[in-house]
């Protein structure tokens, strides 16, 4: 079975974690708010100033969700241990077309490499691998909408078929022309039984929710279950 551990979810201006308010910052452009929720997280990771914003939001999200200061008690999340049983599959409708278009603004006079590098979506997966040595199977998938019941579909099958035990998964999406930021960040387990030890502690919380259609659209919908 695989189950929810903890989410985070940023929209409209706040940062929600497991159904409580982490950070809020109005009237900020998208770019405002990553780097003030950057400061106000305190990391360190000067990479992150070169970031397009899909990186930006993604590897926020993820480095806000693995903080152990904010998981569970009776979670430890070890970022130099590499992880070859944990994957990440993320999903998003307008894929890096921040980076695209901001590319595309500099060809006419000399081709920017550093906006480059962030033509392609999935580079936000890798800079959340990189920085927690995550070694096993990821996939970013872009769609027309959140489909929870694609993302279930995805999940389980990492989990099934490439055997990764923990999976970081949801929507990272942001759009430039409304200047907006959409992000559900969920970190999942596979649990063999529900007498497993971490599991009862789980159920005893939010955390111990199954990763399902169900539970997906109401974290997206209503930030919290």
């Amino acid at each position: 079975m695989i189950h929810i551990s903890s989410y985070c979810r940023i929209i409209h201006g706040q940062v929600i974690i497991n159904g409580k308010t982490y950070f809020e910052a109005e009237n900020k452009t998208a770019h405002e708010f990553l780097s003030e929720l950057y400061t106000f997280s305190k990391i360190d990771y000067r990479k992150f100033y070169k970031m397009d914003l899909l990186s930006k939001l993604g590897f926020l999200a993820s480095e806000i969700l693995l903080d152990n200061s904010i998981l569970p008690e009776y979670e430890y999340f070890d970022k130099k241990q590499a992880k070859e049983n944990f994957g990440i599959a993320l999903f998003n409708a307008n894929a890096s077309l921040e980076a695209d278009c901001k590319f595309q603004n500099t060809i006419n006079f000399f081709p920017s490499p550093s906006d480059f590098v962030y033509t392609l979506p999935n580079i936000v997966i890798g800079e959340i691998a990189i920085r927690n040595k995550i070694l096993g199977e990821t996939a970013f998938y872009v769609t027309k909408g959140f489909q929870a019941d694609k993302i279930c579909e995805i999940v389980n099958n990492m989990n099934n078929f490439a055997g990764m035990r923990e999976v970081l998964t949801g929507w990272c999406d942001v759009n430039p022309f409304a200047e907006t930021l959409d992000c559900l960040m969920i970190y999942c387990k596979y649990v063999k039984s529900i007498d497993d030890p971490v599991m009862i502690k789980m159920l005893q919380d939010i955390h111990g929710k199954e990763l399902n259609i169900n539970n997906l659209n109401e974290l997206f919908t209503n930030f919290k279950i």
